[in-house]
């Protein structure tokens, strides 16, 4: 199992996604990270936590988002 995923947002921040449990319920978090003085990724209070339950549709959700912009950038060529 992967630990957490790390894409590079831009130069100082990245998104971070992991799993974790929060009172019994299994989570996906989605958060913005920055380096820090030392270089190591610490997390900001930018984010979001979804029931690992909810990953199907979000994931459906932003291919179908992904899907329409492509479509639309080929429109505006």
């Amino acid at each position: 199992m992967t630990d957490r995923i790390v894409m590079k947002k831009n130069s100082r921040e990245s998104l971070v996604i992991s799993r974790s449990t929060y009172k019994g319920s299994e989570l996906v978090d989605i958060r913005t990270f920055f380096k820090n003085e030392d270089g190591d990724l610490s997390p900001t209070k930018k984010g979001v936590n979804i029931r690992l339950e909810l990953l199907d549709e979000l994931i459906a959700s932003l291919s179908a988002l992904a899907q329409d912009a492509h479509i639309t950038a080929g429109e505006n060529k």
